[in-house]
C-alpha cells in the first residue's frame, strides 16, 4: 500500500509518516522543502515530490500517480484548509483515488453553523463542497484541541505566562465546560490505525471519527500544570456568559472577519459554554494504543521551558 502525505514536512506530517512506516506502509511525501526531513526518514520514503506551492498542479498530479490513499496534512491555515485542500481533492478525483483523509484534526465542527467559530468556516465549506460536488467520501477526524495549544492564549482559559505567576481565565462556570484534546503523537498513531483498520475506510466510504487523549476543564488544566511543573496559576473568573457573548460581539464588530484570530479564544469559549466541543461517541479500535495523559504530556514536553 502506498500513501501520499501532503504536507509531510509539517509537525503532524512527520509523525504520520513515521507511524505509517512503522506499520509497514509505503509513504510518498509532498512538500516544498525536502530538506526539512531528517536524513533517516527521507531515506525510508518511497519518494518525495517537491512542489513550488499548494497550487502546483503538475506536482500534485505527479505525486498522486499509483497512490492508494491520500492524507492531507497541511498546516492549519485558512488558505490551506480550503483552497489547498480543494485543489488536492480535485486532483485525487482525477487520479481515481478513493481514500482521502482530510486535514480536519480539530474540535468537532459538525454541531456548528457557518459563522459560529470563524476558524472552522473553511472546514465546513470544504466538507459541504465535496459532499455536493464530488464522488470522494473523505475521512474527517476530530481530535479536540492539539495539546500544544492547551497552555497558550489560543487554548482554554487563554493561558498567559507572567514573570511571577501565570493566569487562566473563564466566564460563567469554568468547571462545567469539558475540553477534549489530543497530543500530536496520539493523533498520528490513531489516524494511521483508522486508515488501515476502521470499517469502510479503505473501501472509500469515508466517515467521521472522534478521538481524544483526554478531556479536561480549565481548573483541571491549571491544577495539573501546577502539580507537574511545581509552579502556580491564578484561575480568574472574568464574568458571566452574557458578558462573554457581549465581548465577542463587540470584538467581531471592531475587528471584522479578517481579524478573527484576535477573538478566536472568545469564540471558542462561547461554543464550549454550549457543550458543542464535547466529542462524545469516541471512536475505539482494538489497534489503538494507550492514550497520553495530561501529566505524561507535560512531563515529556517540558511546557514551562518552551513557554518561557
Amino acid at each position: 500500500m502506498l500513501i501520499l502525505i501532503a504536507g509531510i514536512t509539517g509537525s503532524l506530517g512527520l509523525r504520520l509518516a513515521q507511524v505509517a512506516l512503522e506499520r509497514g506502509v509505503s509513504v510518498r511525501g509532498l512538500g516544498r522543502n525536502p530538506r526539512k526531513l531528517n536524513t533517516e526518514l527521507s531515506a525510508r520514503l518511497e519518494s518525495f515530490v517537491e512542489s513550488e506551492s499548494y497550487y502546483d498542479i503538475i506536482a500534485l498530479e505527479k505525486a498522486l500517480q499509483s497512490v492508494d490513499a491520500v492524507i492531507a496534512a497541511y498546516a492549519p491555515h485558512p488558505v490551506m484548509d480550503l483552497d489547498a485542500q480543494l485543489l488536492l481533492a480535485r486532483a485525487t478525483e482525477r487520479a481515481g483515488i478513493k481514500v482521502y483523509i482530510a486535514s480536519a484534526w480539530s474540535r468537532d465542527w459538525t454541531n456548528l453553523k457557518y459563522g459560529d467559530f470563524e476558524h472552522y468556516n473553511n472546514h465546513i465549506a470544504f466538507e459541504h463542497q465535496i459532499a455536493t460536488t464530488s464522488p470522494l467520501r473523505p475521512v474527517y477526524i476530530f481530535s479536540g484541541l492539539f495539546a500544544d495549544l492547551l497552555y497558550t492564549p489560543y487554548g482554554p482559559g487563554a493561558f498567559s505566562k507572567g514573570s511571577q505567576r501565570s493566569e487562566m481565565c473563564y466566564y460563567g462556570d469554568g468547571d462545567s465546560n469539558k475540553w477534549p484534546w489530543s497530543t500530536q503523537d496520539d493523533v498520528a498513531e490513531w489516524t494511521i490505525d483508522i486508515l488501515l483498520y476502521a470499517p469502510g475506510v479503505l473501501a472509500g466510504d469515508g466517515g467521521y471519527f472522534k478521538i481524544r487523549s483526554g478531556v479536561t476543564t480549565i481548573t483541571e488544566l491549571a491544577t495539573t500544570y501546577e502539580k507537574v511543573l511545581q509552579t502556580s496559576i491564578d484561575v480568574t473568573r472574568k464574568g458571566t456568559l452574557r458578558d462573554l457573548e457581549e465581548r465577542l460581539a463587540g470584538l467581531r464588530k471592531v475587528k471584522g472577519r479578517a481579524g478573527y484570530f484576535e477573538y478566536m479564544g472568545e469564540a471558542a469559549a462561547v461554543v464550549a459554554s454550549k457543550g458543542l466541543w464535547e466529542n462524545t461517541d469516541v471512536t475505539v479500535l482494538d489497534q489503538f494504543r494507550h492514550s497520553t495523559s495530561l501529566e505524561e504530556y507535560l512531563s515529556g514536553e517540558k511546557i514551562a521551558g518552551r513557554m518561557a
